[in-house]
C-alpha cells in the first residue's frame, strides 16, 4: 500500500507537469507565427490583420469579475455571519444544503437561465439592450460564486472558538458589535482566501459566459467609452478560446495561439494559488515581512470600497455634537447606547437583506427551470425517444460516463489520499504535493479540455476519425484528470476525520499500519467515502468544456468510444447553434430539468440518506448493547442471588447439625 500510494501520487504530480509541458508545446507555433511582440505588447485584437494582444480580452474578463466579485463579497459574507450567528444548528446545516445545491448547478443551466430570465431583469434597470452583455454575465458570475464565499466564510467562522463571542458579550459589548469587531476580525485573512478562490473561480469560468458574450469587435467597443463596453458582448478570455477553438480559421498557427492564450491563464491561475498557499501560512510568524506587507496590501484592496462605505455611514450616523459642546457624562452614554444600537440595525437589515436576496434567487433559478422543464418534456420532447440527438440518448451517455470515469478515478485518488493521510509525514512534501493538487483542481475546465484534445485526440488517436476526430473515450479520460483533485481532497478528509487516537491504540495491539488502515481506519470512514464519491458525481454532471472540446457538440447514431456523443450539458450547449429558437430552448430546459433532478437525488442521498442510515446503524448497536448490558447484568444478578441462597441453605444446614 505504501509503494502503491507513492506511486499513485507520483502520477498526480506528473500529470500537472504534462498539462502544462503539453498546452505549452502545442502555443509554439502560436508564438512564431504572430510573435510574442504581438501577442504581449501591443493593445489591438484583429484577428484579420494578426494583431493579437492578449490585453483586450484579459482586460473584459478581469472587468467581468471584478464586477461579479463587488456585488457577491458582501452579499456572501453577510448571509454566511447571518448562517452561522443567528440561527439554531439545525437550520444552519439545512440551509447549507440548499447553498451547497446551487454551488454544484451546472453553469451552462446557469447560462440558461441568464439569457432567459436574469438578463430581462437586468434590462429592465439598466435598458440599453443588456440581456446579452458584460453587464448581465457579471450578475449570473456572482451568483455562480456566492455558495463559494457563503460555504468558505461559514467554515472560517465556524472554526473560530465561541469563547471569545460569548466573553466580548459578557463584557458588555452587543452580540452583533461583537460579531463584526471580534469574530470577522479574527478570520479576515481566511476571507480574502475565500475571496480569491472565488475570483479563480470567476476568471475560469468558460461556457456560461460563452453563451451571453459572443463579440470580439475589440477596438471598436473601446474607442466608445466604458459604458458601451460594460453594455456590449465582448467575450472573456476563456470563453474566446472555446469559440475559436473550431473556427473556420482555426489552421495550426490559430489553434497555437488560442494555446498561448491557455497557458497564459494557466500561468495565471498558478499564481493565485500561490498568493493563497502564502496567506494562508502568513499566520506562521516566521513569514517574510515583505509578504506580510504584500497581504495586508491585497486585504487592504479586497475592502477598499467596502470600508469607504462604512467610514461615509459612521461619519453620518456617529457624529457626536454632545461632545464638542462639552455636556455631561450621562448624555454622552445614551448617546453611545442609541449609536450601539442603530448599528446593530443597520447590520442587521444587511443582514437579512443578503440572505432574502440569496434564497430568493435560489428559489427563482429552480422555480424557472423546473416550470419550464416540464413543459419542455411535453413539447418537443425526446427523453423517451432513442436515437441519434435525443435527450435519451444524452442521458445514456451521461451514466456511462460516471460509471467509467468514476472507476478510473476512485482507486487513484484513493491511494493517493492514502498517502496523504497516513503515509507522508514530511510536511514539506505534503504541502508541495497538496499545492499542486489544489492548482489542478483550481485550473480553469477549458484547459482540461485543451489538453484532452492535444493529448488523447491529436497525439494517441483514441478517435475513430484520427487527430481530426472527437472521441468519447477523449472526454472520459480528460473527465478524470478534471475531478480527480476534488475527488482526493474528499477522501483525504473523511480518512483524516477518523481519530489519530484509535490508529495509536491499533498499534499499541500490535497490528501493521496495512490491518489497522484496513480492519479500522477504512470501516470507520466508508459512509464518508460513499459520500465523496456521490458528490463527485454531481462535480461531474455540472462539467461542460472538457466534453464539448473533447466528445464535441454531435451525437452519433450509436454508443461508441471512439466517436463523438453528447451529454446532457453538451446537448444544452449544442442548441445556441440551432437555427429554431422555440425548438432548442424546450430541448434545453428540458435537459436542464433533468440534470437538476440527478443533482438533487444526489444531495438527498449525502444529506439526509446516508446520515439517516448512520444514525439508525448506530442506534441499532446502541440499542443491542443496551441489551447486552442488561442481560448481562440480569445474569450477574441471578448468580448473586443463587450464591445468597446457597449460602442461606448452608447457614441452616450447620445449624440444624
Amino acid at each position: 500500500m505504501k509503494y502503491f500510494s507513492y506511486f499513485f501520487s507520483f502520477f498526480v504530480l506528473l500529470m500537472f507537469i504534462a498539462l502544462l509541458g503539453f498546452i505549452f508545446y502545442a502555443s509554439i507555433p502560436g508564438f512564431a507565427h504572430y510573435g510574442i511582440i504581438n501577442i504581449l505588447f501591443t493593445g489591438d485584437f484583429d484577428l484579420k490583420s494578426n494583431k493579437v494582444s492578449i490585453w483586450l480580452p484579459l482586460f473584459i474578463t478581469f472587468l467581468t469579475s471584478f464586477f461579479a466579485i463587488l456585488f457577491a463579497t458582501p452579499i456572501g459574507i453577510k448571509t454566511a455571519i447571518f448562517l452561522r450567528y443567528r440561527l439554531p444548528d439545525k437550520y444552519q446545516k439545512k440551509l447549507k444544503v440548499i447553498v451547497e445545491l446551487l454551488n454544484n448547478i451546472p453553469s451552462v443551466i446557469f447560462g440558461l437561465f441568464a439569457i432567459n430570465s436574469l438578463g430581462i431583469l437586468v434590462n429592465f434597470i439598466f435598458g440599453n439592450s443588456t440581456n446579452y452583455s458584460i453587464l448581465t454575465a457579471s450578475f449570473m458570475l456572482s451568483f455562480m460564486i456566492l455558495p463559494t464565499i457563503i460555504s468558505l466564510t461559514y467554515t472560517s467562522l465556524k472554526n473560530i472558538d465561541i469563547s471569545l463571542l460569548n466573553s466580548a458579550i459578557a463584557l458588555g459589548s452587543t452580540k452583533t458589535h461583537a460579531i463584526y469587531k471580534i469574530c470577522k476580525n479574527e478570520c479576515r485573512n481566511s476571507i480574502v482566501v475565500c475571496v480569491i478562490i472565488a475570483i479563480n473561480r470567476a476568471i475560469g469560468e468558460t461556457m456560461a459566459v460563452s453563451m451571453i458574450l459572443q463579440s470580439q469587435s475589440y477596438n471598436s467597443t473601446f474607442n466608445n467609452g466604458i459604458w458601451s463596453i460594460i453594455v456590449s458582448r465582448l467575450r472573456t478570455l476563456g470563453s474566446l478560446i472555446s469559440a475559436n477553438m473550431y473556427g473556420e480559421s482555426s489552421g495550426p498557427e490559430f489553434q497555437g495561439l488560442l494555446f498561448v492564450y491557455g497557458l497564459l491563464l494557466f500561468m495565471f491561475v498558478i499564481l493565485i494559488n500561490l498568493i493563497i498557499s502564502n496567506l494562508i501560512k502568513s499566520k506562521n510568524k516566521n513569514v517574510n515581512r515583505k509578504f506580510q506587507k504584500f497581504s495586508l496590501l491585497l486585504s487592504n484592496f479586497i475592502y477598499l470600497i467596502p470600508m469607504c462605505i462604512k467610514s461615509f455611514c459612521r461619519k453620518v450616523r456617529y457624529t457626536n455634537k454632545l461632545n464638542k459642546e462639552g455636556k455631561n457624562r450621562d448624555i454622552e452614554l445614551k448617546n453611545k447606547i442609541a449609536q450601539i444600537s442603530i448599528y446593530d440595525l443597520w447590520k442587521l437589515f444587511w443582514e437579512y437583506f443578503s440572505v432574502l436576496i440569496v434564497f430568493v434567487f435560489i428559489a427563482w433559478i429552480l422555480i424557472d427551470i423546473f416550470l419550464n422543464g416540464f413543459v419542455g418534456l411535453f413539447n418537443n420532447s425526446t427523453i423517451f425517444m432513442y436515437g441519434k440527438d435525443t435527450t435519451c440518448f444524452a442521458l445514456i451517455n451521461t451514466i456511462l460516463l460516471i460509471l467509467i470515469s468514476i472507476s478510473i478515478s476512485f482507486p487513484i485518488s484513493l491511494f493517493v489520499a492514502i498517502s496523504l493521510s497516513e503515509y507522508i509525514k514530511n510536511a514539506k512534501v505534503k504541502k508541495f504535493l497538496a499545492f499542486f493538487i489544489d492548482s489542478l483542481g483550481s485550473t480553469p475546465s477549458i484547459l482540461f479540455g485543451m489538453f484532452g484534445l492535444l493529448f488523447f485526440i491529436q497525439v494517441l488517436h483514441l478517435s475513430s476519425n484520427g487527430s481530426t476526430g472527437r472521441s468519447f473515450l477523449a472526454g472520459i479520460l480528460t473527465i478524470v484528470i478534471v475531478i480527480l483533485p476534488i475527488f482526493i481532497r474528499l477522501i483525504q478528509d473523511s480518512l483524516e476525520k477518523v481519530p489519530y487516537q484509535v490508529r495509536l491504540n491499533s498499534y499499541a495491539l500490535g497490528l501493521s499500519k496495512w490491518e489497522t488502515f484496513v480492519k479500522i481506519v477504512l470501516p470507520e470512514a466508508r459512509l464518508r467515502i460513499i459520500s465523496s464519491i456521490i458528490l463527485t458525481i454531481g462535480r461531474l454532471l455540472a462539467e461542460t468544456a472538457p466534453l464539448y472540446l473533447t466528445c464535441g457538440l454531435s451525437s452519433s447514431s450509436s454508443i461508441s468510444l471512439f466517436s463523438g456523443n453528447q451529454t446532457l450539458t453538451t446537448r444544452i450547449y449544442a442548441q445556441i447553434y440551432e437555427p429554431s429558437v422555440v425548438k432548442s430552448f424546450s430541448i434545453m430546459y428540458e435537459c436542464a430539468f433533468i440534470t437538476i433532478l440527478l443533482i438533487s437525488l444526489i444531495f438527498f442521498i449525502v444529506y439526509f440518506a446516508i446520515p439517516f442510515w448512520y444514525e439508525y446503524k448506530n442506534s441499532k448497536d446502541k440499542s443491542s448493547l443496551k441489551y447486552a448490558i442488561n442481560d448481562n447484568f440480569a445474569i450477574k444478578q441471578s448468580k448473586q442471588i443463587q450464591k445468597r441462597k446457597l449460602f442461606f441453605f448452608k447457614l441452616l444446614n450447620n445449624f440444624y447439625y
